[in-house]
């Protein structure tokens, strides 16, 4: 289990590339359209982003951030960990999984798929009609669709020309297929949709007991009842508690520092530091 990562050396590379771009692109806002950077104890500062989440882009509109899941110290390379993103604002659907690692989230973002990131579509035909839509010359007074479209595609195909990346197949029923086998590997499921995975190989297959309030709404004003569970409560019990926590967006202090407490004791402190930025 780590408790210390460094900023993936690909996410690092893009950040660094995208630099040298911007006088390239004056039109962009952002070459990639997106605030990057990387910090290890933060994960969004909102009360839904998980706290097992590092931040790693910003779309700069209404919250929504996208954030590298560890699944609470299990991912051994950042490289590798899921993309999740984090909308503050879509209540009761807060957050999802968009990419199954760095490499994926970036060749959907530089083949176009940018939408996918951004949004959530019911079907792949839906998905189509965005895609038409958005082709649609929308040049107004204030903004030259054309230049933007111009620059966005120069930056597009510089950055799949430097990093190489692959385009993904079917990127609608790509996401869909990694939801699917997320929820699959769980060992417990949780109101953000993520779950809980085995701790380890051996735990792969086992059975856990949902936590008191799994299921219902987790009271605001009975620290007395929080306090006693996360005391004796089992590890993986307990993570599910601290997702449905802030799927909730709870927010009671005293609530809060016991889990932080907690996650501290089980050897999550970016965890726990992360939790408190919710606060």
């Amino acid at each position: 289990m780590n408790d210390s990562y460094s900023i993936p050396d690909l996410l690092r590379r893009i950040i660094e590339w995208e630099r040298r771009m911007v006088p390239e692109v004056p039109y962009l806002e952002k070459p990639t359209g997106l605030f990057l950077g990387f910090r290890e104890n933060e994960n969004g500062g909102y009360a839904c982003s998980p706290a097992d989440s590092i931040l790693f882009a910003n779309t700069g509109m209404d919250g929504v951030h996208y954030s590298l899941l560890t699944d609470f110290g299990k991912a051994a390379d950042l490289e590798q960990a899921p993309v999740i993103r984090v909308a503050p604002m879509d209540f009761g659907n807060c957050v999802n999984l968009v990419a199954g690692n760095l490499s994926d989230f970036f060749s959907l973002l530089f083949y176009g798929h940018e939408g996918l990131l951004f949004n959530e579509f019911r079907s792949e035909q839906e998905y189509a009609r965005y895609r038409v839509g958005e082709e649609e010359d929308q040049t107004t007074a204030y903004f030259d669709h054309r230049k933007w479209r111009e620059q966005k595609k120069r930056v597009s195909e510089a950055a799949i020309d430097q990093f190489q990346f692959e385009p993904i197949e079917h990127p609608f029923r790509y996401i869909q297929t990694l939801r699917a086998e997320r929820e699959k590997s769980i060992v417990l499921p949780t109101k953000d949709g993520l779950g809980i995975l085995p701790r380890s190989e051996e735990e792969m297959g086992e059975t856990y007991s949902a936590h008191p309030w799994s299921g219902k709404e987790i009271p605001w004003n009975a620290p007395d009842e929080i306090k006693d569970f996360i005391a004796r409560a089992d590890v993986v019990p307990f993570l599910a508690f601290v997702r449905d926590f802030q799927a909730e967006f709870n927010t009671a202090t005293e609530a809060l520092r016991m889990i932080c407490r907690k996650l501290e004791t089980i050897g999550l402190h970016q965890d726990a530091a992360r939790l408190l930025h919710c606060m």
